[in-house]
């Protein structure tokens, strides 16, 4: 049967009944107050023990890679973490030389002051300050909860909130040592006292709002802006008496709790900084992406960055950091350089902030949580302690298994590593060890030196040995490997890479590159390869509960996100909630006007994906609802 427009009227459903199935439940209805608190209190801690076990499960998967994660900005935090527990104030208010020296105006002072207080409680170690971020994760997953509860029914904030617990990517970014995840927190308590305000016109809860998105910028500037975007959100939602009261009420709390770093960038560097430098670098590497052909000379990346200026300006100390050495000066003319291509080409960046824009509503590709359980054994390995099995580059080059053909193997120069180039567009298993006899259900730590020079590598412990297709389980990995910029472009030292890995029910393993599916030539260099047994593994129990969320996170894919999203969106304007939708995609709309413009990472973005999820949990309500209606219609009970 044609699908006709009438067809669709049968099937749309009417806006009474679903502005009905999606209001929020009134607390005063309930025939047991009681009980209504206590299955909101039972939702709550539910999402918030699945959150940090997922969290923890990430943790354990991936404790070889995380260390190796953002290491500079990473220790750049750390440096001014301690300079608080020394007790150094000026040095952390001012940096070692102002104002010619504005490293310290890199990134806002928010985090380092978490940290300090982090490693004053609990000592200088990242478990402490993982463990912290782990639980404000949580926090925010509940804290969604209570957000979409405002507006929409229990059980689709419950949906919302649950999807926030399992999400891949938050438990992935919650474990690094960046500020992206918590200011996540105060931008969701935001929004979720600018409700408040709307329901019971408090001018309070409105101070409240501009105050945690002033909270957000002390921890990422990336919300700087958002203070007058809300503004003109409360213009619409507040009656006429209140509107101007309100945004300016807003807005003002907003810069109270920002001033005071913004005083000290103009008392101690003379300029007018309100946050932190980099806009003009951002700006420089975001049109930079999306030039391909390099004609307008910008640089890519944070090095070429430092190292053209050095050479431009024949300053060698301006290639040591990027505000070092009159920094707010480079700084300027990096924003009058990025600013004149956008003068002269304005179309052509109109288009690539459409399309950065767009790229914004993907979600991040990260691991999942691996079926079997990781390995609990300590990672640290004494200096004297002897591998249990172990291979030279000249070793491998004679025992080089490579399945496929194009593949060159030889030894370097100074025969100090195992170079392997190929020209496969996609190659799998470039190299494979012979297989290594190990222990059952014991956990083992991978040593590899290694340097990418071209191309992308992933290195894989597989079990038994490959002869050809892809019919071996994978027990571990390292992230995709790609050449990293250094300094000197002609150091050719080796970086060490670990994984580690639980034997499981095997007692062969064999070790494996491939490209990770994205193409083009390969060039990587090996040195020694080294296995160390950690001792037995344990919670080999937990693989149960694991299996259930790796299935859970399989569905958090772009491809199946944002549809949803989208259709939760169309839900509630058919449900003649716009002001709902107004106030739930104000965050992610900020982001995509604001933050598109500049050059964007998935971890810039953060604060917006808590409510595409909240979308998303609309969708699987009303999904759920339906369905239950319609097998009760099948099978009416007397």
């Amino acid at each position: 049967m044609p699908f006709s427009s009438q067809t669709f009227r049968r099937l749309r459903p009417e806006q009474k009944a679903l502005a009905a199935d999606l209001q929020p439940e009134d607390p005063g209805s309930a025939s047991s107050p009681s009980r209504s608190r206590l299955r909101i209190a039972s939702i709550c801690l539910i999402i918030f023990l699945v959150a940090i076990g997922v969290r923890l499960f990430h943790w354990q998967d991936n404790r070889t890679v995380f260390p190796k994660l953002f290491t500079g900005m990473v220790d750049n935090y750390k440096s001014n973490a301690r300079l608080l527990l020394k007790g150094d104030i000026a040095t952390f208010i001012t940096g070692p030389a102002p104002p010619g020296d504005a490293n310290i105006l890199t990134y806002p002072p928010g985090y380092p002051i978490i940290m300090a207080i982090i490693f004053k409680a609990f000592g200088e170690s990242d478990t402490s300050m993982r463990l912290f971020q782990v639980i404000c994760d949580a926090g925010a997953a509940v804290l969604l909860f209570f957000l979409a509860a405002q507006l929409l029914p229990v059980k689709a904030a419950a949906i919302a909130g649950t999807l926030a617990a399992l999400s891949p990517q938050f438990a992935y970014y919650s474990l690094i040592l960046l500020p992206d995840s918590l200011a996540t927190l105060p931008i969701l308590l935001a929004i979720y006292f600018i409700i408040r305000a709307k329901k019971s016109n408090s001018f309070r809860a409105v101070v409240a709002a501009g105050a945690l998105v002033g909270v957000s910028c002390w921890l990422r500037s990336n919300a700087l802006m958002l203070a007058p975007f809300l503004a003109m959100l409360l213009f619409v939602l507040t009656e006429r008496g209140r509107r101007l009261r309100y945004a300016a009420a807003l807005i003002g709390a907003a810069i109270l709790v920002i001033a005071p770093i913004t005083v000290r960038n103009l008392v101690v560097f003379n300029h007018f900084i309100p946050i932190s430098l980099g806009m003009g670098q951002m700006l420089n590497v975001g049109i930079s992406d999306y030039d391909r052909e390099r004609r307008f000379g910008l640089p890519g990346t944070d090095i070429e960055t430092v190292t053209s200026e050095a050479e431009r300006y024949n300053r060698p100390d301006y290639a040591q950091s990027l505000f070092g050495g009159n920094g707010i000066e480079r700084e300027q003319q990096r924003m009058a350089r990025a600013l004149a291509v956008v003068k002269s080409h304005p179309v052509w960046f109109a288009e690539i902030v459409l399309a950065r824009a767009a790229s914004m509503l993907r979600l991040e590709r990260v691991h999942r949580v691996e079926t079997a359980p990781g390995v609990t054994s300590t990672l640290v390995v004494a200096e004297k302690t002897q591998p249990v099995w172990a291979r030279a580059p000249a070793d491998l080059v004679r025992a080089d298994t490579s399945v496929e053909t194009q593949t060159k193997a030889s030894l370097s120069t100074d025969a100090q590593a195992f170079v392997v180039e190929s020209n496969v567009p996609d190659f799998r298993y470039q190299v494979v060890s012979p297989p290594i006899a190990v222990e059952r259900n014991t956990d083992y730590l991978l040593r590899i030196p290694l340097k990418v020079d071209q191309g992308n590598v992933v290195i894989e412990i597989t079990s038994g040995e490959i002869a050809g297709g892809d019919s071996s389980q994978r027990y571990g990995s390292t992230p995709v490997l790609s050449p990293l910029e250094r300094m000197n472009p002609s150091d050719q030292s080796l970086d060490v890479h670990e994984i580690a890995f639980v034997s499981r029910d095997s007692d062969l393993m064999s070790v494996r590159l491939d490209n990770a599916g994205r193409g083009g030539k390969t060039v990587a260099r090996l040195g020694r390869l080294e296995l160390f047994r950690l001792g037995s593994s344990s919670l080999l129990w937990t693989r149960y509960v694991r299996t259930l969320v790796h299935t859970a996170q399989r569905f958090f894919l772009t491809a199946a996100m944002l549809p949803l999203a989208f259709i939760g969106m169309a839900l509630l304007w058919m449900a003649g909630r716009a002001r709902v939708i107004l106030i739930l995609l104000a965050v992610p709309a900020y982001y995509l006007c604001f933050q598109s413009v500049l050059h964007t990472e998935y971890r810039y973005v953060l604060p917006a994906q808590p409510f595409i999820y909240l979308m998303v949990g609309i969708t699987l309500y009303f999904a759920a609802l339906t369905i239950g209606r319609l097998i009760r219609k099948r099978n009416p009970t007397n």
